[in-house]
């Protein structure tokens, strides 16, 4: 008896949290297809508006496939990605305290696109020691219900979860913040004594590379400065 109730059990999951998943996979992939017709549309307008003023400022689309895009805007190359799995919240979470979630638990599991903020050298040169910045999360649930966890006003002007679905003018708002915020965090250049020792390995590193392996932030900065700093955002399920 215990062994059909267990294979049943079995089949209750899969009907349950093994289903809703790979909707919300769907979801998710149909939202970052969204994403990237906008992102190209932003570029297309940016190389239109802004050819006219300065032509040696290049403004370059890229589609690297399911699960990433790029766009590339002068020194910054902003990078869309999905990640391939499900997520849920710890118990402790807000999202869990809503009533919206409350009335279905299920409604709580989300797909993530990530934001992240590039230097364009750190690609084109390959520096793989170089940093990204995250600017931002986007969760989506099998609803297409949607909130947004990240920097400045990508913070909190999309941190509504039960209002609704996605739009695509709420696509383009996210979207242009996160080139905004690229723009106004610049590059700056660290104190002396932090760069004034190197290893030969870290030089040979920098003559085949270009350069110091380099993050906004800070300037420049070795991994191992880095270790304690950069967590992984969420364990894979």
């Amino acid at each position: 008896m215990e062994e059909v109730e267990s294979y049943q059990h079995i089949l209750k999951l899969l009907e349950n949290k093994a289903a809703v998943k790979q909707k919300i996979f769907q979801t998710t992939s149909d939202v970052f297809n969204q994403f990237k017709t906008v992102l190209h549309e932003i570029g297309l307008d940016m190389q239109a508006d802004f050819s006219k003023k300065n032509q040696n400022v290049e403004i370059t689309y890229s589609d690297k496939g399911d699960f990433e895009v790029q766009l590339k805007f002068s020194g910054d190359v902003l990078v869309l990605s999905m990640h391939s799995n499900v997520f849920s919240f710890p118990p402790e979470h807000e999202i869990n305290k809503l009533k919206y979630v409350e009335e279905d638990p299920l409604r709580k599991y989300c797909g993530i696109i990530h934001i992240h903020n590039f230097l364009a050298d750190s690609l084109k040169y390959n520096r793989s020691s170089d940093i990204g910045y995250l600017l931002g999360r986007i969760f989506i649930n099998k609803e297409e219900h949607f909130f947004v966890d990240g920097q400045s006003q990508l913070g909190f002007l999309f941190n509504s979860f039960h209002k609704g679905k996605l739009k695509k003018q709420q696509v383009r708002k996210i979207l242009e913040l996160a080139i905004i915020y690229c723009m106004e965090f610049d590059l700056l250049t660290p104190p002396f004594e932090t760069v004034r020792l190197i290893t030969l390995e870290e030089r040979q590193y920098m003559g085949s590379n270009s350069g110091y392996p380099t993050g906004k932030h800070m300037g420049y900065k070795f991994k191992t400065e880095l270790d304690d700093q950069f967590l992984p955002v969420s364990r894979k399920k």
